[in-house]
Formats: structure tokens, sequence, C-alpha cells
């Protein structure tokens, strides 16, 4: 799912087809795989030998650290493994011949000389002292690290277990001049980072605690100069990354049903958010750390495995290639997502991606794969619509292209789109708005190149209705349910969600609302429910928006609880072009589905344009309908729509 527009962004939605084995894989070769016996994997980097021309994956485990020689992609060989405590997060990086292992265990900062390939020459580091001034700093813990182009070390979310006080924000450390016993810089702690990367003098951080990008000049190590910042889409800033150029930032959430976020940073004091997108609509599944790699993002998404997206145009972002590693999807079970794809490294001279999973070997434990490149630059598609005979632009108008990779997008406030697809080809793209007649386009794409489609859609004058969502409680197991939860939709067009349906575990009064993304109550209604199943009228305006809530008022179901399933929801569920339910606020699985079921939405045409040109006296009148589309005699005082044989159209209300 996606924006498209820096004016009244608008989401797109890419829909994968759901496999035996989740998702499977398009566009990613599977070369070669290792396994580890009892432990979980963690994060992973990757480090190339100039005197030989071997490759390697540096792997962080459970409980430890692993060198696997990938020279061989088909078949990866453990070179050494350090054992260490055990901690769920270790993290890896380079410089030079050395690679550098954070944990959040409590043994410091591991220091290896990869020039021994057995593994035995290592340190552990927890001391830091500036040379110069005498300055030091004390840690024994950290979540996460990165090393520059410079040999400056940035050790993110520092702890220690005796007592001493280290910045949470960023230490700085100088590993190019003592490689084994880096030189402490200085640090930045106005806020926790959980991950960042840097580049030149400039710090790009996620700040996860307050849900924020942070850029951060750090040419002077005792002074970081905030640049810019603002909030990400799920406000969970985990992992960031620059473009090559410079002038885009891309982040990820790491919360379920959350997205990647891009971002135009040319102006740090007016960070605009320009698209967002996500690897698998509906599946409630978790993103975890992107990386840049020239026109493209590679990113580790959890249960959906390693994720490719072409990001020519930072605001047009498409997905472009996928392995899913997991199998199981969303964020149900006991890890609550957090499975399956950690990390991923994409900067090997080879060109393979290696990337490390949790626990989806054969014996759920960790594993390490490489793959071969299959994808290629995407095929481009943008355009303007417009209203056929007002020729103003059409907001919200569904684009959807037909391909092995379905997605759509809707138009922006200017009636522009911009989408794409994967591979070239000829596809059926089809246009569509309530309140107008849908047009279908065959057109063909191709690889890197940018297709413009203009297209002008007629009015229909008919009032719509459309029902969707759930039809009955027979999708799958549930039961009544007593808690606060609530269906998330995107709308395209303003509507009224007029009625639904209900299953009560008794008589009870419950107060039904309609919220925004922010959670903010816009409309409501508060009805007598009776025992077993009803429809009930709701009436709700709603208006164009993302990731809206439809649920209840929170102790609403204290007393008596409404059926909900616990399986069987396969989302997205569309209701006409009007509406798309993309999830639930479930945080155990992406298969419940909450209260309402065939839902149904209305939408007047009462204002779709017409064109007032000289008639053809020669016509012949075929039909008479009323403003809901209704045959209708020719009554007085009433407004009606007369119909030609020759596609022309007359509004008139009739007097005495």
């Amino acid at each position: 799912m996606k924006y498209t527009n820096k004016l009244n962004q608008i989401l797109l939605l890419f829909i994968f087809p759901i496999l035996t084995y989740s998702q499977g894989s398009y566009n990613l070769t599977l070369l070669g795989e290792f396994e580890w016996q009892n432990t979980e994997g963690s994060d992973i980097w990757g480090w190339y030998n100039p005197n030989n021309g071997y490759e390697y994956a540096l792997v962080g485990l459970n409980d430890g650290f692993s060198c696997v020689d990938v020279t061989n992609p088909t078949n990866p060989t453990e070179m050494f493994y350090i054992s260490s405590k055990n901690s769920t997060w270790r993290d890896v990086k380079t410089w030079n011949n050395y690679a550098y292992v954070t944990t959040e265990a409590d043994t410091g900062l591991l220091i290896v000389d990869l020039n021994d390939m057995t593994g035995q020459t290592h340190w552990y580091v927890t001391n830091f002292t500036n040379p110069v001034n005498g300055s030091s700093t004390e840690f024994t813990s950290a979540h996460n690290l990165y090393i520059d182009e410079n040999g400056i070390a940035y050790i993110f979310g520092a702890g220690s277990n005796s007592g001493s006080n280290p910045s949470d924000g960023v230490i700085f450390l100088d590993v190019e001049s003592n490689p084994t016993n880096p030189y402490y810089l200085g640090e930045w702690g106005d806020h926790y980072i959980h991950d960042g990367m840097a580049r030149g003098d400039t710090l790009y951080a996620g700040c996860i605690n307050i849900g924020e990008l942070y850029i951060i000049d750090v040419s002077d190590k005792n002074n970081p100069i905030v640049l810019g910042n603002r909030p990400t889409p799920s406000n969970f800033s985990h992992n960031i990354w620059v473009s090559d150029d410079g002038n885009y930032v891309f982040t990820t959430d790491e919360k379920s049903n959350a997205f990647i976020g891009s971002y135009d940073i040319t102006n740090l004091s007016n960070i605009i958010e320009i698209d967002r997108i996500q690897s698998n609509p509906g599946s409630n599944s978790v993103p975890h750390n992107t990386h840049v790699d020239g026109n493209f993002l590679i990113t580790s998404w959890y249960r959906d495995g390693t994720v490719v997206h072409d990001i020519t145009y930072p605001d047009n972002i498409i997905q472009v290639a996928y392995f899913d590693s997991y199998i199981g999807g969303g964020n149900n079970g006991p890890n609550n997502g957090f499975d399956g794809c950690w990390g991923t490294y994409p900067y090997l001279p080879s060109g393979n991606i290696i990337s490390s999973d949790i626990n989806s070997s054969s014996s759920q434990s960790g594993r390490l794969l490489v793959f071969r490149r299959d994808f290629q630059q995407a095929c481009f598609l943008k355009g303007n619509v417009t209203d056929l005979n007002s020729s103003l632009p059409l907001s919200g108008v569904k684009v959807e292209i037909i391909s092995p990779i379905l997605n759509f997008e809707t138009t922006n406030i200017l009636g522009d789109y911009s989408t794409g697809v994967p591979t070239a080809g000829t596809f059926d793209i089809i246009f569509s708005k309530a309140c107008y007649l849908s047009d279908t386009i065959t057109l063909s794409m191709l690889n890197g190149i940018v297709t413009t489609l203009d297209i002008a859609l007629e009015p229909s004058f008919i009032s719509s209705s459309f029902n969707g969502g759930a039809i009955d409680n027979s999708i799958g197991n549930g039961g009544f349910f007593n808690g606060d939860q609530h269906l998330i939709f995107n709308s395209y067009q303003e509507c009224i969600i007029k009625s639904a349906n209900i299953y009560s575990e008794g008589s009870n009064t419950i107060t039904f609302e309609l919220r925004n993304n922010n959670g903010n109550v816009i409309d409501d209604t508060t009805l007598n429910i009776l025992s077993g199943l009803q429809n009930i009228i709701l009436n709700f305006e709603v208006p164009v928006g993302n990731n809206m809530q439809l649920g209840v008022s929170q102790g609403s179901l204290y007393n008596s609880g409404l059926y909900r399933n616990s399986t069987g929801a396969i989302f997205p569920y569309d209701i006409g072009p009007l509406i798309t339910i993309t999830g639930t606020s479930a945080q155990s699985g992406s298969s419940y589905y909450y209260f309402y079921y065939d839902i149904e939405v209305d939408v007047s045409c009462g204002n779709a344009t017409f064109t007032s040109e000289v008639l053809n006296r020669d016509r012949k009148l075929l039909k008479t309908i009323d403003i809901l589309g209704r045959e209708n005699n020719i009554k007085t005082n009433n407004l009606l729509i007369f119909i030609y044989d020759d596609g022309t159209v007359e509004r008139k209300i009739i007097t005495k």
C-alpha cells in the first residue's frame, strides 16, 4: 500500500497471491542456505576479502557470532563460530578486516579480526577513551551500530551493568585510528536511537520511542546539531537509510501492518513524506530493516521474508521482487509476527543478496539464505484522470493494473496517479470510480520506461450502493468478544456506511463508532441491541482517508459481546470502489475479523456533471429515471433524468 502525492496523499495497495508456502517468491532465486541448530538468527552483514576475492556472511545468533563463506553460493560453509551470552539482539558491521558486534547481553563490543578464519583472534571492549582530552565512556550492551566511510562507529542504544550512564542515543567511536581499541569521540543523547546510518557528517537516526526520524549534523562529535525531524507512518521509527544522491530517506516502522516511508529531505526544515508502501497489505506483517542499494530498496520484512522495491522515483515505489522464507504470515502466534527474516545485506561484489532468518530452518532455528537477483527496473505508469464532460480532474479514481502481481492506486486531488509493474508486458488497466462508468485500457509497458496514460471518465447519474466485508460469520471459527477492537479501512470517496449485520451475545446498549486514523471519533450512533443476528442502521458519513477505524466505544461490550471471527478472514475486502477493509487492530493475527458483516455503503451521484451542448432534435427518449436510478413516470416537482438513444442525458424538474 502506498501514498503517491504530496497533495492529498492517497493509498496504493499491492496485493500478492497467498501460496502454500505463504507468498512464495518472485524475481529472487534461492541459490543456497545454511542452517544452525538450537539457536535463532538475528542481524547480518557481509564482508569481502580483497586478498583472495572471497565473500562472507557475518551473522549474529542468539548464542554467538558466525562467519560463513558464501563465495560458492550453492554451498555456504561456516568458517568459525564465537560463542557468547544469549541475547535476541546481535548486530554486525565491518571496517577493513575487522567485524564489530553489538548485543543487548552485557559483553561489550566484540571485535573480530577476519584475517584469522579460525575465529581465535577477537576482543571484548567495554571502556573507550579519547587520547587527546582524556574523556571516556563505558558500555556493556548496545542495541545496534553503524560504521561510516570515514571509520567512525556509531553505537546506538548503549547501556551498562556497572553503574555508569552511557548515552542511549549515539556514541561516536574512531575505529580507523585504533581498530582493536577504538577511541571515544563524543555522543548525542537527546533521544534513544534504535538504529541509524551516517554519510559524510550527517547521521540519519530512527528514534523509535518518539516515533520520529532525526537528521543530525555530527561534524562536531562533541556538539551534534539537529537539522530536521518528523514522524514516520506508524510512529515507531525503527530503521532509516538515505538515498545515494542524499535527497531522500526511507524508513521502516517495526509494527504490525506498517510501511516503508519515503521522504524528500531537500529542505530539512520541511521534510515531506512523498510515498509509503507495504509488502503484503492486509496481512498485518511487520517490516524490519531496509537498505538502499542504488535504485532499489532491499528490506527484511519478518514473516514476508526478503522484499525488493524499485525507488527510481521515490514518490512512486514499486515492488519488484520477494522471497518469503517463513511458513505463515501476519502477526499471529506466540512471537506476534517477529519470525522469519531479521536482516539482509545487498552489497557483495557478486551481486548476491544474503539474508538472515530468525527461525525458518527445518528445526525452527536460524538460517542463512543466499539469493540471485532476477529483478530489474520496474515498468512505470503515470497519468491524469478527468471528468469527460467538465474536464475537471477526478480524485479517488481507482487505477488497477491486472498483472501477475496485482496492484492498484487511486488518483490524488489533482487527478494524477503513478504506479507500475515489475515485469514488461501487455496489461489491462481498469479505471473506476463511483458515479462514473468504468473504463479498461490495454497497454504495453517496458522495464525502465515511464508510460503516460491520461483518460476521461464518463459520469454516471445513478446513485450506487455496495455491500462488502465478510458476508457472515461462517468464514471461520470465532466467538463472542468483549474487547475493544476494530476494522481498519481506506475510503476513496465520500460515502455513507449505511448498515451492517452484527451478532450479539445478548441484549445490550452499544455505541458504534467511526474513527479517523488517529482514533478520534468522527461519527457514532448508540443502539439498543437484541440477542442474535440483526441488521443495524449506522448512516456514518465517511470522508476520504486512510487507516480509518470501524469499531465500538470502549467498554460497550463488557456486559455482552459481539461475534468476531478468529480465523478465516482474507484481507483486503473491497466494498465497491469506495472502501477497502485492509485489516484489523488485532495484534494476534491477520485472520481475525471484528463485528461488522455484510456492510452496506451508499454514495450519491447527484453531483455528477453533464454537458449542455446543442441537442440532437431527432433523438428518441429511451427512459426516465429518478436520482436513485429507478424508472419513473413523469411526476411534478421531482428531479428526473431523461436518457436518449444518442447517449445524451438531461436533468429536469417538471413543475405544474
